[in-house]
């Protein structure tokens, strides 16, 4: 008997249930937060998905709708306010907005956002994972 080849899970692009009465903008960092998928940076227990693939509107009830997204590596605005430096590479960074990290937690406010792998002037790239 052979292996099953035909049932697969792709690890880099997940289909995620959107919560309710949540918009979801092409490119922004997506959490999962108590289940659903929500734009980042969510609540501190909220988990780093990916970046959406595409926009998406849910104005009913959790989980009717669902969000493309995909796992990886992506460049995001470093928070002036709390900015990483380059004693922050290879360290967990921390999610300020859907498309920013700051260097640390906000006092136990912001969820993780990944692992700091560059920087490039303003900008971090980070592992999302």
């Amino acid at each position: 008997m052979g292996f099953n080849t035909e049932r697969w899970l792709d690890d880099a692009v997940l289909v995620l249930p959107v919560a309710g009465n949540t918009t979801i903008r092409q490119g922004a960092i997506v959490v999962v937060d108590g289940g659903y998928a929500k734009e980042a940076p969510g609540s501190a227990t909220a988990i780093a998905a990916g970046r959406a693939e595409a926009d998406v509107q849910n104005p009913g009830g959790d989980g009717e709708a669902t969000v493309l997204v995909r796992r990886g590596v992506f460049r995001l605005q470093v928070d002036p306010a709390d900015p990483v430096g380059p004693a922050d590479l290879l360290k967990e960074v921390y999610l300020s907005g859907p498309d920013s990290v700051a260097k640390t937690d906000g006092t136990g406010t912001r969820p993780k956002a990944g692992r700091l792998l560059s920087l490039e002037g303003g900008y971090a790239w980070v592992e999302v994972k």
